[in-house]
């Protein structure tokens, strides 16, 4: 089944995204550093060529109450990973959320030129692309994360702001974990339930069954307008 580009699907932003034919032909730039999301198991079985294993070093870092960490900790993990402001940044998963926490986790950070790879490795894989089990490291550099707080809902914003008749939260999570019926992941497991009053929307219907690209602009806003997920709310998404 062809592909539309993602420059012709009608999206806002497409450069926030990246063909898997552009990033094949950025495997050896020194200026890509790509990301793997998945955990580690999954990338030392087979990872893109010049990939890092971001599970590898604890992930995306937090502060202990669940709130993202402070600028220097998220610096210091990139800094290791060999990841420097001038870089452009893929990110990839199998695809999962966690590929767009953590491309999020980049810009809220201040680091603008960064790209999740449309298809994630499924899509690699499937088009029999090169893979690699052989791990790759960089040599350490300096990252300056300024946080963008605009971008950032926190447990405390949450909790203020719920009820807020301008306010949605969008649980992005399965269905079973909506309704309370299954945990989720985490260590301890989360709490069952929901926040009151959410509108769920699974990631998963984002994307395209087939290839797991993301769907075209158009189908994405009906999708949303459907859940009341529209521009002239607020919108936190968990």
């Amino acid at each position: 089944m062809s592909v539309i580009p993602v420059n012709q699907r009608g999206y806002a932003n497409p450069n926030y995204l990246a063909d898997t034919d552009w990033l094949a032909g950025q495997l050896n730039s020194p200026n890509v550093r790509i990301i793997d999301a998945r955990p580690a198991d999954q990338y030392s079985a087979g990872h893109i060529p010049g990939a890092v294993n971001l599970s590898g070093f604890g992930g995306i870092p937090r502060a202990a109450n669940g709130d993202m960490a402070s600028a220097e900790e998220f610096a210091r993990v990139a800094g290791t990973l060999g990841i420097g402001n001038n870089a452009t940044v893929v990110v990839y998963d199998a695809p999962s959320q966690m590929m767009g926490m953590v491309a999020w986790a980049f810009l809220y950070y201040g680091h603008q030129d960064v790209r999740l790879l449309d298809g994630g490795y499924h899509k690699w894989t499937q088009e029999g692309r090169p893979v690699s089990t052989q791990a790759t490291s960089y040599p350490q550099t300096v990252f300056s994360a300024k946080p963008v707080e605009a971008i950032y809902c926190s447990l405390s914003q949450a909790k203020s702001s719920l009820g807020r008749p301008q306010t949605v939260f969008w649980d992005t999570r399965s269905q079973a974990e909506y309704e309370g019926t299954a945990a989720g992941f985490g260590a301890p497991p989360p709490r069952l339930g929901r926040i009151p009053g959410a509108i769920h929307l699974e990631w998963i219907e984002l994307l395209d069954p087939d290839n797991k690209t993301l769907k075209p602009a158009a189908e994405l806003r009906s999708l949303l307008e459907s859940r009341r997920i529209t521009p002239d709310f607020e919108i936190g998404t968990y």
